[in-house]
C-alpha cells in the first residue's frame, strides 16, 4: 500500500449528498487528510484552480448541479502529475466505466446508507481497491 503521492494530504470530496459529503470529510479528517469539501460542481472547480497542485485525490460524484462529475474528472485527468480519482455514484455500473473511461481509477457505487461505520467501511475497501492505506 502507498500513501498519498509526494507527502500531498490534500483530499477533494465533490458530492451534493451533504450527508454523504460530511461522513467522508469526518473520517478522513480523523485520519489527518486536509480536506476540501465541495457541495456541486462550481464550487469542486473554484477548489481546484485554487489548489489544483496540492490535491494528491479526489472522490468526485459523477451526478452533480452547475458543472457535472464528468467534467470535473476531465479537468483533473488533463495533468500527468494529477490526483487519483474515484468516480462514484448511486446509478448504474455502467455511468461508473464511463468515468474510468475518462481516467478516473475506480468508480464506486456509494454505499446505500450514510451512517458514520458504512462510510468508514466503504471508504477502506475503496482505498483498498486503488492501493492507499
Amino acid at each position: 500500500m502507498e500513501r498519498l503521492p509526494g507527502g500531498q494530504r490534500f483530499v477533494l470530496i465533490a458530492d451534493d449528498d451533504p450527508a454523504f459529503l460530511s461522513e467522508l470529510t469526518n473520517i478522513l479528517a480523523d485520519r489527518g487528510y486536509l480536506v476540501l469539501g465541495a457541495k456541486d460542481g462550481r464550487a469542486a472547480q473554484d477548489l481546484l484552480d485554487k489548489h489544483g497542485p496540492e490535491i494528491a485525490l479526489a472522490i468526485i460524484d459523477v451526478f452533480m448541479p452547475l458543472v457535472s462529475g464528468m467534467d470535473l474528472i476531465r479537468a483533473l485527468t488533463t495533468s500527468k502529475a494529477g490526483p487519483k480519482i474515484i468516480a462514484v455514484s448511486a446509478a448504474r455500473e455502467k455511468v461508473l466505466d464511463a468515468a474510468i473511461s475518462l481516467g478516473a481509477d475506480a468508480g464506486v457505487r456509494k454505499p446505500p446508507a450514510n451512517t458514520p461505520l458504512e462510510a468508514k467501511q466503504w471508504l477502506d475497501a475503496v482505498f483498498l481497491q486503488i492501493g492507499l492505506d
